[in-house]
């Protein structure tokens, strides 16, 4: 199988399902490949290191939010 550019797919936070990577390694990052589209255009054939993830947006913003080493916690 050929695969072309316009065949694969990136992870975008908030317009598609959340991804995982295998083995509790976390999020797939956004803008991340995470797959490829069928020949025929109708499935989506996720790498084999990547998974859907069991939790929702709301798991994994709060997630990103709790380990930001940014982030600023007022009194």
């Amino acid at each position: 199988m050929k695969i072309s550019s316009d065949q694969i797919i990136y992870s975008e936070h908030h317009y598609d399902e959340c991804f995982e990577y295998i083995g509790g390694k976390g999020r797939v990052p956004d803008g991340v490949a995470i797959g490829f589209l069928s020949e025929d255009g109708k499935d989506l054939i996720l790498f084999s290191d990547i998974v859907y993830s069991k939790h929702d947006h709301q798991y994994w913003d709060n997630y990103d939010l709790e380990h930001d080493e940014d982030r600023i916690i007022l009194p």
